[in-house]
């Protein structure tokens, strides 16, 4: 098989693994759904003591349901890509590396997420017609008018993108090595900050440090306190370190994971 892309393939393929996978999909999209639907007949039958959702609540989770499923889409769609015996049938399709790449990606990143999101915001606009004391306000016209909905995207497609990786990379107890694989990554990068900091660029990690200016890493927010007007060095030091923070986070970090699962997928052994 030539590595090449070819539009007509990838349909096929793209059908095919719809097919297949259309039960999980629907399955996870509907255990979200259902969710919703078992907090109103706890409230309509006074099972517990639950009390209506507002409409920012339900906005919450909307957003959570949608990013657990980015999580857990390679986890449950192609987690037997790599096995021994399961995977070959998956390697022995008439498709380029290419091709299986982009239906994946299609697969995992769009179709699952947005099957999910859709069913909830479906599931709450029947409950809040049906029940609008316990379900008030829309929650679709929240959605669209807060902004909420595109609040963390880029933080959840870089998440997402490193538990591809980790589905493609490890055989067994895939989610434990890759939320481990995580959590290392992250520290690493914390120490290499630290280092950075306070080697590389001692002199201004020590100005930093006297006008009391927090920062963290996961969210690339400055705090300060007791800086000086006017002190433009170091207001350059952090837009630069602010730069280069994201420039490592929102585009080092997802093309590397992209790459390498690429890679990973077009040189797997069985």
């Amino acid at each position: 098989m030539n590595e090449f892309f070819s539009t007509n393939r990838y349909y096929k393929l793209l059908k095919k693994e719809l097919t297949e996978r259309a039960p999980m999909i629907i399955k996870i999209a509907g255990i979200f759904s259902l969710l919703l639907v078992v907090y109103w007949l706890s409230m309509l039958l006074h099972l517990f003591n639950v009390y209506p959702i507002s409409i920012v609540g339900r906005s919450s989770y909307l957003i959570f349901a949608t990013f657990i499923t980015m999580v857990i889409a390679p986890f449950n769609l192609y987690r037997s890509y790599n096995h021994p015996k399961k995977g070959i049938d998956y390697v022995l399709l008439p498709a380029s590396v290419p091709e299986k790449f982009v239906s994946m990606l299609t697969n995992t990143v769009i179709i699952l997420p947005l099957i999910t999101f859709f069913s909830i915001l479906l599931t709450d606009t029947i409950l809040s017609t049906i029940s609008p004391s316990m379900f008030p306000g829309y929650l679709i016209n929240s959605i669209w008018s807060t902004g909420k909905l595109f609040e963390n995207v880029a933080g959840a497609l870089i998440f997402q993108q490193g538990c591809i990786l980790g589905n493609f990379l490890f055989k067994k107890n895939k989610v434990f090595k890759t939320m481990l694989s995580g959590a290392g990554l992250y520290i690493a990068l914390a120490l290499i900050l630290v280092f950075v900091l306070s080697v590389v660029f001692k002199d201004q990690f020590g100005t930093l440090h006297d006008m009391n200016v927090q920062f963290r890493m996961d969210s690339f927010f400055f705090s300060k306190s007791g800086m000086a007007d006017g002190n433009e060095s170091v207001a350059g030091f952090l837009k630069g370190l602010y730069n280069f923070l994201s420039v490592v986070i929102y585009v080092v970090l997802p093309a590397g994971f992209l790459t390498a699962t690429f890679f990973k997928m077009k040189t797997q052994q069985y």
